[in-house]
């Protein structure tokens, strides 16, 4: 009775647990840069592995990111698969999922303004941005591990700290770092 009740995606899950090849039709699977329902980020809190200790949370499934990298080279407003960086799907949910301050979120999120080529940068794909006429004041960057989603937001606010950064971590901390988001 169970398994005529579940949904293609429980029965997907049971069978790679058991090992029956569901590894390769997830990899034949269309590739689209849209999280399925079930890669939805949730404010569930953190999870525990056996040993009772926090597991690494990420806000994308494993291996999610990995398309990013081919944003590399580009800017953020170059398109790649028909997306730009900024209107990826996988971008907005990793700096959502990271950035908690409603109004830091605002900022890198709406605020237009030059930017660099996307590059990799310590093993993460790294796009950087300014607020127009106000570079060295007002900036970001957003840091994304393309093997596990794991994003990392930096934001600089001269009006707020003149000498230190704001970072939101993938691990769900905020820290000051001195200098700016380059």
């Amino acid at each position: 009775m169970f398994l005529r009740r579940a949904t293609p995606l429980a029965l997907a899950l049971i069978l790679a647990a058991c090992g029956t090849g569901a590894d390769k039709a997830a990899a034949d699977a269309p590739k689209t840069d849209t999280p399925a329902a079930t890669d939805t980020p949730t404010d569930a809190g953190p999870t525990k592995t056996a040993a009772g200790g926090p597991a690494e949370t990420s806000p994308l499934p494993p291996t999610a990111g990995t398309k990013l990298a081919s944003y590399v080279g580009k800017y953020p407003f170059d398109k790649v698969d028909g997306v730009a960086w900024n209107d990826n799907s996988l971008v907005k949910a990793g700096i959502a999922v990271t950035v908690k301050d409603a109004a830091v979120l605002k900022a890198i999120t709406t605020t237009a303004g030059p930017s660099a080529p996307i590059e990799m940068k310590n093993g993460k794909v790294a796009a950087w941005s300014c607020e127009q006429h106000n570079c060295g004041s007002h900036q970001w960057s957003v840091q994304i591990d393309p093997r596990t989603g794991a994003t990392d937001v930096c934001y600089f606010d001269e009006a707020a700290d003149p000498d230190k950064a704001r970072w939101f971590l993938a691990n769900g901390k905020e820290e000051k770092r001195e200098a700016n988001c380059q």
